[in-house]
């Protein structure tokens, strides 16, 4: 298993942050790979709700249904997938510190087939980066916090 994690802080409260962030409809405004999003489940968003995510991994176009299987409002989420190359849970978790709200966002990645033996070396990497740059992304939806100065 693959585990990528990041955190950081921003100035929007913690409803804020997980009905941003939870609501996997929010993908492409901070994930660039991910192009089109949608609920598949009725409403409201909930244990058991199911998005469509049309996205790209390493110049590789798929279509992943994520399925929310954590839903702890405001404080944590929990969506997971499965496809042919690999199965995933992305957690989100939310606390307030003395800043704002500090959010870490991690996924864990289980890789199948040939996978197992080629992600290490192609896709994890990749992967990294691509969570460095949506978590910024993330701070210019919900606010940069200087965390350093203070």
């Amino acid at each position: 298993m693959v585990r990528i994690q990041e955190t950081i802080t921003v100035s929007a409260g913690i409803q804020e942050c997980f009905d941003f962030i939870a609501d996997f409809r929010n993908l492409p405004k901070w994930n660039p790979n991910d192009e089109r999003v949608e609920l598949l489940t009725d409403p409201p968003l909930r244990l058991g709700s199911i998005f469509k995510v049309n996205t790209s991994l390493n110049d590789r176009k798929m279509t992943l249904d994520y399925e929310v299987v954590e839903w702890g409002s405001p404080l944590r989420a929990a969506l997971a997938t499965d496809s042919k190359l690999f199965s995933a849970i992305d957690y989100v978790n939310l606390s307030a510190n003395k800043f704002g709200t500090e959010v870490t966002y991690t996924g864990d990645f289980t890789f199948k087939g040939a996978m197992r033996i080629v992600a290490p070396i192609l896709i994890t990497p990749k992967l990294r980066k691509l969570f460095s740059e949506n978590i910024e992304n993330l701070k210019g939806h919900l606010g940069h916090v200087d965390t350093e100065s203070s």
